[in-house]
């Protein structure tokens, strides 16, 4: 386990159960007071489904969107030789809905 062996003790942690513990921001989603968009893959190869929030974790501002495919913070979409990026759509498509 890499998290244990060299990341937890690296960053000063017992262990990786209490790196992920420590580190989670998972402990604060439910205090935030800023409008937030958090987008996540199920196939995301570093973030687990089993640590992933659920609904009652998460503020009202907090909009959670899971996809089935995107990596990890990747959503490549299109072709090699014609690449897209679902981010830079639908981040600027969620903050116009802020402004109106």
């Amino acid at each position: 386990d890499f998290d244990g062996r060299i990341t937890a003790p690296l960053h000063g942690f017992e262990n990786a159960d209490d790196y992920y513990r420590r580190a989670s921001s998972r402990y604060y989603l439910g205090r935030i007071q800023t409008p937030t968009l958090m987008i996540q893959s199920s196939d995301d190869p570093f973030v687990y489904p089993h640590s992933l929030p659920e609904a009652s974790e998460l503020a009202d501002c907090i909009r959670f969107e899971l996809h089935a495919k995107g990596g990890h913070v990747g959503f490549v979409d299109g072709s090699p030789r014609r690449p897209g990026y679902y981010l830079e759509r639908r981040i600027p498509q969620w903050l116009m809905g802020l402004g109106g």
